[in-house]
Formats: structure tokens, C-alpha cells, sequence
């Protein structure tokens, strides 16, 4: 025997509507995921459309620029309004190098936006200033700015191509302005001087009231130097053993009366022996040491 249902006449047509429900579940899940990734690839497709646009405008000449430029004007406005603007400029360190002059350099005006000064621009405007030999800029939010600056030290002055021009330690020209007002200073002479100069006096150091008595120094031949002092005496020094020829003119100069004996010029390019020149109205005499 067997256990019948009541619903066995009905199961057969269940199965098929049952099938039925599975099949039109699949088709709508498919849809679903057509339409889903339809309006995805719409949203690449228009993404994609905008930053192609937004290059191919960007590529134009100028429009990146011009962006740009509002930008920056745009953010510098709205810092200037929270009160990041220029209202002090402090300056030290400069004896010489005009406020004036500084200030033109930096190239700012009071209200300015304080984040659009550029420190290290202004540096180099600074630098190319008379007597300006290196300087620091700090800028000190919100409104101020801070110069140091160190100047050149005169050294000596330096005649050639028909100009005396002032020069430092290391042969960088100052100017050629306050010449007058620093006549005190040495006189070089000749091309390429400047560079052989600091090892020179270094040298004539060793004798400070001799070297007080030196109006020029010319550099001859670009091997040697040529020595001309107050009294009219000119020293020639040799190419090399400059410091042991100083020692001797030392001696000499204290064991003669140049004017007495009216010296006019001292020779001491041979190493062992100095040779003397009078004025031509006496004879000429060479003596060694």
C-alpha cells in the first residue's frame, strides 16, 4: 500500500509554475545587472568625456597659466584679508648699502601679501647691489620681514683699462664711486693683480712702517711685482722668494739713507745681490748682500 497526499493532482502543475518563477527571477536578476553596469560604463563614458575636455582646455596655450595665476590671486586675497600683509621691514648689517636701495631690491610695498614675497628672488636682486657681499631674508608671519645683510671690507684699489675701481679681499669689484673717499687704501695695478694681491701684503705685513710707506704695486708681467713708495723709490721683486726679498729690503732700507744717498730704485730679482739705481746725475752703483 501506499500512503497517497492530497496534493499529488497538484504537484505536477506547482514544479512547472515553480520553474516558471525560477526563470523570470534569472531574467530580471540578468537585467538588473546589464542596467547596473549600463549606467556605469555611462559614468566612465562621462567621466572619461570631462577630464578629456579638462586636459585638451588645460593644453591651450596660456589656460594653465591664466588657472593658475587666479588661483594664486585668489588665495593671496583671501590671506591679505586675514592680515598677512607686509607692515615692517627690518634691516641690519649695511653701513655702506643704502635703506633706500635695499628696499628697491626687495621689491615690496607696505599691504602687500606677505606669503607672495619671495625670499630667495629678492635675494638675488640684493646681492647685485654695491658693497652687498651675501644677506639672509626671513619672512615673520603675519607682517614682518627681516634682512641681515654682510658688506664687502675695501681692501685696495685697483687700476686698469685707464679706471681705478674698489675691490675686496677676494678681487670682487665694490664700485668705482667711492674711490675718492677710500684714496687711502693701496693701489694695484695691472690685469689680473687682484688675484696675487692678498698674498702680497700678507707678505709686506711682516713690516707695517715700510708697508705704510707704499703707494702702488704693479703687477708686471703677470709674474712679478714692481714696488713704488712715497720717497720715489721703486723695489723690483722677484717671481719667486717674494717674502725673503721683503726681509732683505727690510735690511737694506735700514742699513741706507735712500734719500741721503738718492736711491732711486732697488733690484732684487737676483737672490744674491740687490742692485742699486741713483738719479742719472750720479754714477750707479751695485753693491751685494
Amino acid at each position: 500500500m501506499r500512503q497517497l497526499s492530497f496534493n499529488d493532482r497538484l504537484a505536477p502543475r506547482r514544479a512547472a509554475a515553480a520553474g516558471k518563477r525560477v526563470a523570470r527571477r534569472s531574467r530580471t536578476a540578468w537585467l538588473r545587472v546589464i542596467r547596473r553596469r549600463a549606467r556605469l560604463l555611462g559614468v566612465a563614458a562621462a567621466f572619461t568625456a570631462l577630464v578629456s575636455a579638462s586636459c585638451w582646455w588645460l593644453l591651450q596655450p596660456g589656460h594653465a597659466e591664466a588657472l593658475g595665476a587666479s588661483a594664486r590671486h585668489a588665495f593671496m586675497s583671501a590671506t591679505a584679508a586675514l592680515g598677512m600683509t607686509v607692515e615692517n621691514v627690518y634691516s641690519a648689517g649695511h653701513r655702506e648699502a643704502k635703506p633706500a636701495a635695499i628696499l628697491a631690491a626687495l621689491e615690496i610695498n607696505r599691504g602687500d601679501p606677505i606669503l607672495a614675497f619671495a625670499p630667495e628672488q629678492a635675494r638675488a636682486r640684493l646681492l647685485a647691489l654695491d658693497w652687498v657681499e651675501s644677506a639672509t631674508i626671513e619672512r615673520r608671519l603675519p607682517d614682518t620681514i627681516r634682512v641681515e645683510i654682510t658688506e664687502r671690507r675695501p681692501f685696495a684699489l685697483w687700476q686698469h683699462d685707464q679706471r681705478i675701481q674698489m675691490i675686496d679681499r677676494l678681487g670682487t669689484v665694490i664700485n668705482a664711486t667711492d674711490v675718492p673717499r677710500y684714496g687711502h687704501l693701496p693701489l694695484i695695478v695691472g690685469a689680473g693683480a687682484p688675484n696675487h694681491a692678498p698674498a702680497l701684503f700678507d707678505i709686506m705685513r711682516a713690516e707695517p712702517a715700510i708697508l705704510r710707506r707704499l703707494v702702488s704695486a704693479v703687477w708686471v708681467g703677470s709674474r712679478r711685482w714692481d714696488l713704488h713708495f712715497a720717497s720715489g723709490l721703486t723695489v723690483r721683486l722677484p717671481e719667486t722668494g717674494t717674502a725673503r726679498a721683503w726681509q732683505r729690503l727690510a735690511r737694506l732700507l735700514g742699513a741706507y739713507d735712500m734719500r741721503q744717498q738718492r736711491i732711486v730704485s732697488i733690484d732684487l730679482r737676483l737672490p744674491d745681490r740687490a742692485v742699486f739705481t741713483k738719479r742719472p746725475d750720479e754714477a750707479m752703483d751695485g753693491s751685494s748682500t
